[in-house]
């Protein structure tokens, strides 16, 4: 059971990343037959969200649900990835096994302080099935913006 307006979540997404050591970025997107959200190649510029162009220091493919999904409750960005991932599931360990890192990451920001996502048992099961880890990036709690009802700055001193 999942809940879109989960109450102590002010904004969640989540991320496939795949370090791919050697192998191009391009190659996951063919193995995969996904388009990646984002990728990056070693020793080229790679831009951040919100930051300045950096050299890359490793291959990096990237899928979010950022944008794709509509929910503050992290089970659906996750069921989301692992829906695009199951039908691939024999690729995903072919990749692993050519030594490609793989794990799901989730930014989840807090309305207030307190509070956290769950993951049912339902959905270890299908990361495990697929060899990928979860891990989860928390932020918050925030302050709000009026007029927009948006989240703008974290709060400080809370």
């Amino acid at each position: 059971m999942t809940d879109d307006e989960y109450p102590t979540c002010a904004r969640t997404y989540a991320t496939l990343r795949v370090y791919p050591g050697d192998i191009d970025p391009a190659a996951i997107t063919d193995r995969l037959g996904i388009e990646p959200s984002s990728w990056q190649r070693r020793d080229e510029a790679a831009r951040r969200a919100g930051g300045p162009p950096r050299l890359a220091t490793v291959n990096g493919w990237f899928l979010e649900s950022r944008g794709r999904v509509d929910s503050r409750d992290s089970r659906r960005h996750i069921d989301w990835l692992l829906d695009q991932l199951a039908p691939r599931a024999e690729a995903i360990r072919s990749l692993q096994e050519r030594g490609c890192r793989m794990d799901i990451s989730c930014y989840w920001l807090s309305r207030s302080g307190h509070g956290g996502p769950i993951i049912p048992p339902t959905q270890m099961r299908r990361l495990a099935e697929l060899n990928i880890e979860l891990g989860f990036d928390f932020y918050g709690p925030y302050e709000e913006d009026v007029r927009m009802g948006t989240p703008v700055a974290p709060v400080q001193g809370t």
